[in-house]
């Protein structure tokens, strides 16, 4: 017979407990829900006449009235203060309890409804003790979900129904509206009923057009940026994307040795990482289970976007689903030769571009800012002959301050700046980020500062030269492959017209590159989609950016492009 000691029992006892603790708040909004629920229905329907005369001999008629109003209104705040609860919010406990008391005291005073008040009080009191399981911040106003929206309207409607249905004998006037409740009680159900039908359409109205990213946070601040740019110029456990967060674009958020950081940003409920923790790798699954629990301690959920293979492990460790979304594509710059039939565009680019008067020249850390003019100038005129607009997020944006902390690639023609590129060094890769030419630059120009890139970086010691992501490059339609791998591939195929994912895939591969794959991880109940969706709007700056309405419309004198708009996302 299987047996259990005491120490056994002590633990199962431990555990059982501690589950409870954790789906308390979900069962106290549930029980709130019905609290709410028997106090409207209790509103809109007669009270026992016997218990009404006893309170009518003491209380004035209009205290009775204003506790009848009162106990229906708090059901109603129960309704609301129930989406809180679920979400686990220290101010919905607090204000929960306060209008359940309240509610305990109207039930008594509009008719002696002593079970109503036992019941509350009693829900009360088991609320009172577990204030630690409601660890999330508040809100002043938080925007219901549009599931908790229908629960609201449901119960307003199936209580206003009741009181039509309870009162159908009596015939209607105007004076019904006036009359106090203890003349009669079809008078205090017309009121409640007007009152709480108008509530709850303003709050549906307001929660569903409530825009998902009102609230968001950072950027960061001045410190927080030089905090930043010491882990990044030490180097130990750098990565290039980090060099994103100098962009001012970001929150920030720091592991407690201050060695490590992580940069994000904040859309509705989803709280986005542009890559993964910055810094000494013994620090990173502690910074990420701190930005994990400092999301949920707001409402949110974690979404780790584009991350590499090295944090799989740590991702699968806090139970996370894990997405592949494409490719990045990396040169090894040893292996790298113009030798061959394969690189003879390659070796034409170089030939072209030098017969007609252009030369390279990698511009150190901070020298860019003595050809800020020129560089400016490049951005401009590419920017009026293709996106029309700058990006963010994951793509560098045209920032001297931002441009002078990194090495910039250039191409002069005639001493004049024709193109450029900024590298952003990490460990031992160097990863290309903005990069812009003038239309009247020699053609192939781009493939010409790539190849004096890749030569540049071996000559100073850098083993990889990163040419950014590949967005859905990688994945699998297959029957058996999950359906957002499916659609992605799909996508990558077919959706040319749309963004070009394919020709991108293709321009990056003439240098040969090793890809490797990226990924985003969110916690399994958040559709990656909607995240992937989140980003994109954060890159283009929201819809208008995405679906190119703040785009300007090219010249008909622009050279078109041997290199893609957007390099990635």
């Amino acid at each position: 017979m299987f047996k259990v000691n005491g120490a056994q029992a002590n633990r199962l006892i431990g555990r059982a407990a501690a589950l409870l603790f954790e789906v308390s708040p979900h069962i106290f909004a549930a029980l709130c829900v019905a609290a709410g629920t028997v106090l409207l229905t209790s509103g809109v329907t007669p009270a026992y006449e016997d218990r009404l005369d006893e309170v009518r001999a003491i209380l004035p008629p209009i205290l009775i009235e204003l506790s009848h109003f009162g106990a229906s209104i708090s059901g109603f705040l129960l309704l609301l203060l129930s989406a809180g609860l679920w979400r686990r919010r220290r101010g919905a406990w607090l204000a929960a309890l306060i209008v359940l008391l309240a509610a305990a005291v109207f039930s008594l005073l509009k008719g002696l409804d002593w079970e109503e008040a036992a019941q509350v009080l009693v829900l009360a009191a088991a609320m009172a003790p577990c204030r630690a399981a409601f660890n999330r911040r508040s809100r002043v106003f938080e925007a219901l979900s549009p599931s908790w929206v229908m629960l609201v309207l449901t119960v307003v409607a199936g209580m206003l129904w009741l009181g039509f249905f309870a009162y159908r004998d009596v015939a209607y006037t105007d004076d019904l509206w006036w009359s106090l409740l203890i003349d009669r009680e079809v008078s205090g159900f017309l009121r409640v009923g007007a009152v709480l039908a108008l509530l709850a359409v303003v709050i549906a109205g307001r929660s569903l057009v409530s825009a998902p990213g009102a609230r968001s946070h950072g950027p960061a601040t001045e410190p927080d940026i030089q905090r930043a740019l010491t882990v990044l110029q030490a180097g130990d456990g750098v990565m290039p994307d980090g060099w994103l967060a100098m962009l001012r674009d970001k929150a920030l958020k720091f592991s407690p040795s201050g060695r490590t950081f992580l940069a994000y940003r904040v859309i509705g409920r989803r709280w986005i990482t542009m890559g993964e923790p910055i810094g000494p790798q013994e620090e990173h699954l502690a910074l990420l289970w701190a930005f994990a629990e400092l999301a949920d301690s707001y409402g949110g959920v974690a979404v780790f976007y584009a991350v590499e293979e090295t944090a799989l492990a740590d991702l699968a460790t806090m139970g996370l689903a894990v997405r592949k979304i494409g490719e990045e594509a990396l040169v090894d710059v040893h292996a790298f030769t113009l030798q061959g039939k394969s690189r003879q565009n390659l070796r034409t680019a170089i030939n072209r571009c030098e017969r007609e008067g252009a030369t390279f020249e990698m511009l150190p850390t901070g020298a860019a800012v003595t050809d800020m003019e020129q560089l400016k100038a490049v951005s401009d005129v590419w920017l009026t002959h293709h996106i029309g607009v700058e990006k963010g997020f994951s793509l560098g944006r045209f920032d001297p301050d931002y441009l002078t902390l990194t090495p910039v690639a250039v191409v002069r023609q005639e001493g004049r700046i024709v193109a450029f590129a900024n590298l952003m060094p990490g460990g031992d890769r160097l990863a290309v980020d903005l990069m812009r030419f003038t239309p009247d630059a020699p053609p192939g120009v781009m493939d010409y500062l790539f190849i004096r890139a890749i030569e540049w970086a071996r000559e100073n010691g850098y083993r990889w030269l990163d040419l950014g992501r590949a967005p859905l490059a990688g994945l699998e339609n297959r029957r058996l492959a999950p359906v957002f791998a499916r659609v992605g591939a799909l996508v990558f195929e077919e959706g040319g017209a749309l963004y070009g994912f394919a020709g991108l895939r293709a321009w990056k591969a003439k240098f040969a590159p090793e890809w490797r794959p990226c990924f985003i991880a969110a916690p399994t109940s958040t559709p990656l989609a909607l995240a992937l969706l989140d980003v994109a709007l954060l890159t283009s700056g929201g819809w208008r950016g995405m679906l190119g309405l703040n785009a300007k419309r090219a010249s008909p004198a622009a050279r078109p492009s041997e290199v893609p708009a957007v390099t990635e996302d």
